[in-house]
Parts: structure tokens; sequence; C-alpha cells
């Protein structure tokens, strides 16, 4: 028997947020879907399931946005969610009472009950805007991350990782979705489009379900966040299906996603024509520069980094002087917040540390974009970098080699929106910024020639060779008609911030591949 449809309980979303002063929705990656974006989305999915008996699922369900939604757009729909916080469940029970809501986590077993409630002859729509917090709590739990895991049954792309919550309920929902008819459409993170790290997910999904819409919401879709966020929506029903539409400010047109990337947006055929070109004429510009590393990380910059240097070797001294019971007063007498004393204790708990001056070095905040060329004056702080406090070889020292010394770098990002780079001709460390990659103008021959894995092996600098420019064969001939290894630098700056990569080759591109640089002359 049909259940009784009740007029849905009106609730603002976003001030929820001010009912449930306990969740951190940061932390879990958690903003609620206004109603508008919500029915466009129900809107959208609908289109691509039948008129029979129909569930809907939304596996995070929040106050019930969705399926407040779904039972205003498709009235007598069988509803059923599931929400991590047990308050905003009961919340979206009485929003929505025609529901079957529970308090649960979907990636920890929680949805099976549910689940086990769907009438065999139903369809499934699955909707909702799970958490994109970038780094989820299942990397913590083996068992769970390893079934969640095991829901991708190909192989990451070289230096990523599967960590993102709403990666882990898209595998969820498609392998519920793939023995079953129905679909699926979640409002996510607009890096799934094209980002390098989500191919494997992509093709995946691809191959399991088909994809029918796609449409790029641009920032600002959640009130208090920029993120980019897009819909996607999948099916599962049997027969062929037109190429998926991708709609973006409000034109639409139909793509097909194509290896090796499998990007769900179309690519310009400028774009396409540009990057074909550069590839015959050139090389990658990872190739192209051999070696480059991350910025430095210290992962505790309020003890290890200062704009006055003779301040910073103060603290340091004075933190190394310090008994571990005396720490409070340590840090109220440098300002630093009591929050930090872990950190500080667990500091304490290694190797006794001997403070050494030529450990202070200049460190360069490296801002991407916002220092395309050049890195400004006032980027310039120190950072005390020794191998005993920053942790886990984010201080880039690789065995006896120093990258950080030598006057000129690269700055650079790959795989990473918008693209841009600049040149540092100051010697120093360089910040840690997103994606971005700093490259010594030279480097030590057998590093250059062989890579920075030798670096494991070698006991001494010598051993590393001779100082050479930091280009492969191709980039050494190239640089020589510039006039030298430093012109050639230079024009890399030009070329990454020019307009054919800016206007054309980025957009498509700039998040799935690395730029290749042409160098045969025109």
């Amino acid at each position: 028997m049909p259940r009784t449809a009740h007029r849905p309980l009106e609730v603002d979303e976003e001030k929820l947020v001010l009912q449930f002063p306990s969740l951190d929705r940061k932390a879990v990656g958690a903003f609620f879907t206004p109603a508008p974006l919500a029915e466009r989305t129900l809107a959208l999915a609908l289109q691509h399931v039948g008129g029979g008996p129909l569930t809907v699922v939304d596996p995070s369900c929040g106050a019930g946005a969705f399926l407040t939604a779904a039972s205003r757009l498709r009235p007598g729909v069988r509803l059923c969610g599931l929400e991590l916080d047990p308050e905003v469940a009961r919340l979206c029970q009485a929003r929505v009472p025609e529901a079957t809501v529970r308090a649960g986590d979907a990636l920890r077993d929680g949805l099976e009950p549910l689940l086990a409630t769907i009438p065999p002859d139903h369809q499934e729509l699955w909707v909702g805007n799970p958490p994109y917090n970038g780094t989820s709590s299942v990397l913590k739990d083996p068992g769970t991350y390893a079934r969640l895991r095991a829901l991708l049954p190909l192989a990451l792309m070289p230096g990523t990782s599967l960590r993102d919550d709403f990666a882990f309920f898209l595998l969820v929902a498609a392998h519920r979705l793939a023995t079953r008819p129905g679909a699926l459409a979640f409002i996510i993170p607009a890096s799934f489009l094209d980002a390098f790290m989500y191919a494997p997910l992509r093709q995946s999904l691809l191959e399991t379900l088909s994809l029918r819409e796609v449409v790029d919401l641009g920032p600002g879709a959640f009130a208090g966040t920029q993120v980019r966020t897009c819909i996607t929506v999948w099916s599962s029903l049997p027969g062929p299906h037109p190429a998926p539409r991708f709609e973006r400010r409000g034109i639409g047109q139909h793509f097909t996603p194509e290896p090796p990337e499998w990007r769900l947006a179309p690519t310009a055929p400028e774009a396409s024509a540009l990057d074909a070109r550069w590839r015959e004429r050139g090389e990658p510009l990872t190739r192209l520069v051999p070696v480059s590393l991350p910025g430095v990380k210290t992962r505790f910059d309020e003890l290890l980094v200062d704009a006055d240097p003779e301040r910073l070797l103060t603290r340091v001294k004075d933190f190394a002087a310090t008994p571990e019971e005396a720490l409070p007063e340590f840090a109220k007498a440098h300002g630093l917040p009591e929050e930090l004393l872990p950190k500080l204790r667990a500091l304490k708990a290694g190797p006794p540390l001997e403070v050494d001056a030529s450990y202070i070095r200049p460190f360069y905040r490296y801002g991407g974009a916002r220092h395309r060329g050049s890195v400004p004056p006032e980027a310039r702080a120190y950072c005390y970098l020794d191998r005993r406090l920053v942790p886990r070889g984010d201080h880039r020292l690789r065995g006896p080699y120093d990258p950080h010394l030598g006057a000129v770098k690269l700055l650079f990002n790959v795989r990473e929106l918008p693209l841009s780079a600049a040149l540092l001709e100051d010697e120093g460390c360089v910040h840690d910024h997103r994606h971005a990659r700093f490259a010594p103008l030279y480097v030590p021959q057998r590093l250059r020639d062989e890579g920075l894995g030798l670096t494991r092996s070698v006991k001494t600098r010598d051993e590393l060779g001779p100082l050479v420019p930091n280009l492969s064969p191709r980039g050494l001939a190239w640089a020589e008609r510039l006039g030298g290894p430093l012109p050639a630098f230079q024009a890399l700056v030009r070329f990454l911030n020019g307009a054919e990569v800016q206007g054309i080759w980025a957009p498509a591109f700039g998040a799935s591949r690395v730029v290749p640089v042409p160098l045969a002359e025109e």
C-alpha cells in the first residue's frame, strides 16, 4: 500500500549549522544543499528512470533536501535516507515523515539494513550531495578502506591515492546499481570531471553505468564555499543510449568520453590540435626539465617559520632548551596557541635537538597563480630546515643532495588549474603550494640522468657528479639556440603563462596532462 504523502517541513538547509554547533562540517565535508539545486538534480535524474515502482535513496541525506524534492516531483515514491549525525537524521525524519530515515555511516555497512527494505521490483534512484572533505576518515580504518578500494578494479594513477569520501560514495552506489535497474545523480566536486587522479574512477564508472548528464555548476553553489561543483547523472537501465549531454552556463552539447583520461567534458577541437602539434614538436615539461620536487612543508610553521631570522633562531633555541614540563610557558612566551602543545610535546619526544644557525634558510611563500612570472619580495620569510623537526621527508633534502641551494629555480604546477609558472632568482626554499614543484636551474649530473632515486644509495655529494643544466638532451639543444639555460627557463615561464596555454590548452587538459613544450623551430 502506498505511503500517504505529507507536506514537507520547510527548512533552510544552511541554518542547520546554527542548530548543531557540534557539527564540524569542514571536517566531515558536509554542506547542506539548497532546495532549488536539489530539485534541479532530481529533475535531471527522473528523466532517466521509468514510470514503474521507484525507491529514492540518499546515502548522506542531511536534513532531507533531496528526499523532500523527490516527494514533490514524484509523489508516492518510496524514500530512504541515511545520515551520519543522529540529530540531523531526526530532523530529516520530522521534515519528511513518509521517508525511512536512519542514522548510520554509508561507508561502514550502515546502508545494508536500509537497502534490505527495498522491494525487489523497484528501480532505485540514488541521489545526494555526498561529503567531499579531501581526506576520508576511512583511511584510518584498514578493513573498510580495503573493502571500498576493491570496488575500483583498476590501478590508480602514479603518485595518487583514493582518499575522497565522494569517490567512495560513487563506488558504493555504482556497485549497487550494477545489478539493479535505476539511476545515480550526485552533486560532487567538478575536479572529478577531468582531474588526473580520478581517471581510473571515471573509467570504472563508464564501464559500469551509462553516463547521461553532466552539469558544471561552477563555484559558489553552496553558501560559504567557492568549490567548483557539478551534477553527474548515470543510468543502469538496459538499451542503447545517446551520447551524454554536458551543460555549462546554460549551454549544452553532447560529447563522448575518450581514453586515456576519460574526461567527462567536451574537448575543444582547437585544444586537441594544439596539444597534438606541441607533442610532435617538443616534449612534456617534466621530461624537458628532469629534476623537480614539491616545496617544503614544515607541518609546524608556527614554530619553524618567521619573517625575522633572528627571532626564529631564538625561538628554536628556546624550544631546544625547554624541558617538556615547561612547554606551556614556552608557548605562552612565544605567542603559540595552547592547542599546539601536543605538537610541541611530540617533537620533544624525539632525539635531543642540536640547534644549528646554518639551518635558517630563506623561505618563499609561493602563491601559485598569484605570483605568476616572479615571486614578490614580500613573499620572503625564513624557515628552520632541520630533518629532525620536519617529518616524512617534507624538508625535500635527498640524501647528500640539497636541492634548495642555487639561486635560480623554475616554479610550476602540473595537473592543477590554474596553471602558472614563476622564476625565483634568489637562493632559498619554496613553500609547498598545491601541486606546485620547483626545479633548480643546475643539478648534479647523475641526478639529471638517473633520477632522484639515486640519492638513496649514495653517501656523498661528490658521487652525484658536477652541476649541469637541468634540461633533457633536446632541452639542451633548445637552450643553446636561445642563449643558455637561464634564457630557456625564462622562455618556459613565458610559455606556461602565455595565451595559448592559459586560454586554449589548460581549460581542456590542464587538470589531467603535463603540458608539452614545443621546441622545434616554427
